[in-house]
């Protein structure tokens, strides 16, 4: 009866597979689970009907299929990127896409745990119960997800469609009914290390699902950071563009007349090329006709048009200058030579009698000035979006493939209040999304497996169980003994073993690893007559100097905020992120004279002194070839213009 019913569910599971691709036209999850599922259909058929070669051909290799997508999940983005994994799947035919085509890891764990299961002939010597145990806890796990909404923020799938989830079950059906008789006499054997195996697994996936939201709200809080980035740029910006204009229309006030053409051009080219995001500059007279205009170019349709008349619904703002003589300001209008963005009016006065003579007309273009702000930023792969009244004023970076989800922050344009988003790309998603979650869970179900077996085999044969766990013991203390002498090592590669001061490598890797550090200080010291030291008093008290000396200059430096490495031989350098050149010139006498007062001796007996060569590099790109020369060069005219002493090189 038990065979009738596992042969039952397996047949049962074969149609619904069928519909599960229907209707689909491009690839996406379904068929890969189609034809995983499909293969360990025809592998454990053939297992049923005892022909076993033909089963292992078919279900070994799409077992290693099946580690190959998890490990997907698990491989560091340094290591195998994105890309690199997108450009396999370009090698298929069709429009494959990873975030789209890869299945939820939970389901690729339960695929896995079948094709294992028939592969290890079902038996309890091998783990068959905690295998379909963990399987059908992924499928809960699973089943919870396919029947409710997605998480907030997710970066992944995380559900599949039901008819998959149904064959998957009826798979798990077929073979725990198969296993049945074998589990009604031994349930007592491993019913103690089931359930020790299950707690592993249940914790593994509650770490798993909690990191993955954590890092969840981490890929949003880096989306939403970017957009109150823009949208601080955007105000930062305006701001600068009303003051300049404040200043430029103050010009104007002083002239007490209305501006010919050749003294508007002159005046307003200036200003029209400092924020290039500027449409136009016009003045209009009180009649509110538009008189001149810079540049002239692309501008010829605006000269001598009445604004009254041809935007009547800017007729508050325009009458605010020209009426009342204070600033008015519009929201989003559409400009008369095309195109759309915000209109500000300053009045124009003479300063003796007070007369308006008319307004200064700025016109600035919505999508110049946000190309302009996300041209300073990383934005590739986000979309950026500015909306309002039902509309879509501005739309940058990819148009498909976007996330759920995104990130919304209301900004002020003239009058107006828009709502700035910023929408991830599903490619960005995959490349930012961390591995430890996954890498949690894996380890978490290999780690219940292998839990699972250790119980068992130490209740059946506990001799056995002994000498596992010494091998265990050993075998962790090794790898402890390993960890330890490779953190050793590493250590050792990066810094000089005589000072204990990180050595020019780790030096070079720290600087690199600055994002922004200007302005930065590079310090070069190289002690004074050091050779005749190590020639008089010999090599160990030369060493014992260079200790004495590292202790000495090291605490100034990193409590500054910086790195005091040794280079080679005597010379020791300095690194100061965020240290202008008066603080360097500060920290780099401060080393100077911490080695003059360390009681250290030539042999002529006067104190051994520092000679120190500093350069600050205060604009990028950052050279780091150009800052150690300028540093050397004046270390060379320390030495030139009579050592111990500090001399600093001009900024870079």
């Amino acid at each position: 009866m038990p065979m009738v019913v596992s042969r039952l569910s397996l047949y049962l599971a074969l149609p619904i597979l069928a519909f599960a691709i229907w209707p689909s036209d491009e690839p996406d999850q379904r068929w890969v689970l189609m034809l995983l599922l499909g293969v360990l259909w025809l592998g454990q058929l053939a297992a049923l009907h005892h022909c076993l070669k033909v089963s292992r051909w078919l279900l070994i290799p799409t077992g290693i299929l099946t580690l190959t997508i998890i490990a997907s999940f698990l491989i560091g983005e340094d290591w195998l990127s994105v890309d690199a994994w997108q450009r396999w799947l370009d090698m298929l035919p069709g429009n494959w896409e990873l975030f789209r085509s890869r299945p939820p890891i939970l389901a690729l764990c339960m695929v896995f745990g079948l094709i294992l299961n028939v592969l290890l002939l079902s038996r309890l010597g091998l783990g068959s119960p905690i295998l379909l145990l963990l399987v059908a806890m992924g499928g809960a796990w699973l089943s919870y997800r396919s029947l409710t909404p997605p998480p907030q923020y997710a970066s992944s799938m995380n559900g599949v469609p039901l008819p998959i989830l149904a064959a998957l079950w009826l798979f798990w059906v077929a073979h725990c009914v198969a296993l049945y008789p074998t589990l009604r006499c031994y349930w007592r054997r491993i019913l103690p290390p089931l359930m020790v195996g299950g707690l592993i697994a249940l914790l593994a996936m509650i770490s798993w699902q909690e990191q993955r939201q954590t890092d969840n709200r981490r890929l949003y809080e880096i989306a939403a950071s970017e957009g109150s980035n823009i949208a601080t740029l955007m105000a930062t910006e305006t701001s600068s563009h009303l003051e300049a204009m404040r200043r430029f229309t103050s010009f104007w006030n002083m002239l007490g007349h209305v501006p010919t053409r050749s003294e508007w051009e002159q005046q307003a080219k200036t200003y029209h090329d400092d924020f290039g995001y500027f449409r136009n500059i016009a003045f209009i007279d009180l009649d509110g006709t538009v008189i001149r205009v810079y540049p002239l170019r692309g501008n010829q349709s605006v000269l001598g048009v009445n604004l009254y008349d041809s935007d009547p619904q800017s007729r508050d703002a325009l009458d605010r200058p020209l009426v009342y003589g204070i600033e008015g300001q519009t929201g989003i209008v559409d400009f008369i030579q095309g195109g759309r963005g915000v209109i500000s009016y300053l009045p124009v006065r003479d300063v003796v009698d007070g007369t308006l003579l008319g307004a200064v007309g700025m016109v600035v273009s919505v999508d110049n000035l946000l190309n302009s702000l996300l041209a300073q930023t990383d934005n590739q792969d986000r979309a950026v979006t500015l909306s309002g009244a039902g509309q879509l004023y501005f739309h940058y970076g990819p148009v498909g493939d976007l996330a759920d989800w995104r990130y919304q922050q209301t900004v002020a344009l003239g009058t107006d209040r828009m709502t700035l988003s910023v929408k991830p790309s599903f490619h960005w998603l995959q490349a930012m999304r961390a591995r430890l979650p996954e890498i949690t869970l894996v380890f978490g179900i290999f780690l219940a497996y292998l839990l699972h077996m250790v119980l068992y085999i130490y209740r059946r044969l506990s001799n056995q169980h002994h000498l596992a766990n010494q091998a265990n013991a050993s075998l962790r203390e090794e790898i402890k003994e390993r960890e330890r002498l490779q953190q050793e090592i590493e250590w050792i590669a990066r810094h000089d073993e005589l000072t204990q001061l990180p050595n020019r490598r780790e030096l070079l890797r720290w600087m690199d690893a600055y994002r922004d550090p200007l302005p930065m200080a590079l310090l070069i010291c190289d002690l004074d007559h050091f050779k005749s030291v190590n020639d008089h008093f010999g090599h160990l008290e030369g060493d014992r100097y260079l200790r004495t000396i590292a202790k000495s200059c090291r605490l100034p430096v990193e409590r500054a905020g910086g790195m005091f490495a040794r280079y080679g031989g005597e010379e020791f350098v300095a690194c100061l992120p965020h240290c202008d050149r008066q603080t360097a010139g500060e920290i780099a006498e401060t080393l100077r004279r911490a080695v003059a007062e360390s009681g250290l001796i030539r042999p002529d007996d006067e104190p051994v002194t520092l000679s120190i060569g500093v350069s600050i590099a205060d604009t990028l790109p950052l050279h780091r070839d150009r800052i150690f020369q300028a540093a050397d060069d004046s270390l060379y005219r320390a030495k030139q213009g009579g050592r111990n002493r500090v001399v600093l090189a001009e900024a870079i």
